[in-house]
């Protein structure tokens, strides 16, 4: 009874290696296509992913630059805004004319600092 074991389960081994060596042999050389196919599409799929990961780097870094210009343009704004409020200022008038034309009110001595 033994013997008559090991026979029916060395044959029943040796029937299934042959039946699943021969399926995914068959399959496989009958089907490399679906194999490339499936390498180059995941390949693309891979570089693809990578290019998109990289412009998102890109875009990240544009939006904090940009956000960085819109912080000064504001800041600005604010600047001229306050500049065309007080243009009619008396005081701001002749604070410009100092700044910008070097002028002086009457009354006062101009100073000149040199430095060597």
């Amino acid at each position: 009874m033994k013997q008559v074991k090991t026979i029916s389960d060395s044959r029943s081994r040796v029937w299934r290696s042959k039946l699943c060596s021969g399926i995914f042999q068959n399959t496989l050389f009958r089907s490399w296509w679906a194999l490339l196919l499936f390498i180059l599409s995941f390949s693309f799929y891979t570089h693809a992913m990578q290019r998109k990961e990289e412009e998102y780097q890109i875009l990240q870094k544009r939006l904090g630059d940009l956000e960085v210009e819109k912080k000064v343009a504001l800041e600005n704004r604010e600047d001229l805004l306050l500049q065309i409020s007080s243009q009619s200022d008396p005081a701001w008038i002749q604070l410009m004319l100092m700044k910008g034309l070097g002028l002086v009110p009457e009354g006062q001595q101009k100073v000149y600092f040199k430095e060597d």
